[in-house]
């Protein structure tokens, strides 16, 4: 196990607030020292295997990401022992699949506190004529006994528009604002956060708005090289 100055000195992009990795979570999450994050902030392929239709021309549809055709639960366990004592941590996921990932927090003695809504205010596609139209993702968000809000205890409902299609970077990526919110309820300043499935970098462009640190990982070296353009031209 490394320390984080060690870490950081093998990162594929570093600046003075984070470090990125263009790799495999599951093989630099080794490398990350115990209870050294202070927030798990991430979006993990949860079965979705989608890619957009919404584009005429092929070429303009985003390309799905990489597995991403059965929910991807196997980083919780190495995860949990890097988050501190009054850490915590948000992990995207879907209604019909939370479950599988509340599953595998269950026999590692750690059990969710909340299932966030993320209402996206405007509703997706899907079956139209026997589907509700679906305009929301859950959150699970869990809390390590020390953790305490550093400010008013926020709700569990968050109303964020979902970025519309013709303006997505990532298929599946989340609006800058709603992980700027999370961040701020649950960090304080210079704290780390830690995004194992960074796609486009939205997470750590959000801790570089609110003057948090950060480590991100991306397996994809296209969406990683877009995440480094994005926090280069903050």
């Amino acid at each position: 196990m490394n320390t984080l100055k060690e870490l950081y000195n093998k990162a594929d992009y570093k600046d003075e607030l984070g470090m990125l990795f263009n790799g495999d979570c599951l093989d630099i999450l080794n490398n990350i020292p115990d209870k050294s994050i202070s927030l798990l902030l991430t979006d993990p392929p949860y079965g979705i295997n989608y890619q957009s239709q919404r584009s005429k021309n092929k070429n303009d549809r985003k390309p799905k990401i990489k597995n991403d055709k059965t929910p991807f639960t196997s980083f919780i366990t190495p995860t949990l022992h890097k988050i501190s004592d009054s850490g915590g941590g948000y992990i995207f996921t879907r209604w019909d699949v939370q479950q599988q990932f509340v599953n595998e927090m269950l026999l590692n003695n750690t059990k969710p506190k909340n299932v966030i809504i993320w209402d996206k205010i405007v509703h997706g596609m899907g079956d139209l004529k026997r589907a509700y139209g679906s305009r929301y993702e859950s959150i699970i968000w869990y809390a390590n006994k020390d953790f305490r809000f550093p400010n008013k205890r926020p709700t569990d409902i968050l109303r964020y528009q979902r970025i519309s299609a013709n303006k997505l970077i990532h298929p599946n990526e989340k609006p800058i604002e709603l992980l700027e919110e999370l961040i701020k309820n649950s960090t304080n300043e210079n704290d780390i956060v830690l995004d194992l499935f960074m796609g486009s970098g939205s997470t750590c462009v959000a801790c570089r708005n609110t003057n948090r640190r950060y480590i991100g990982i991306e397996l994809d070296k296209k969406y990683f090289d877009i995440a480094v353009e994005r926090i280069k031209n903050i």
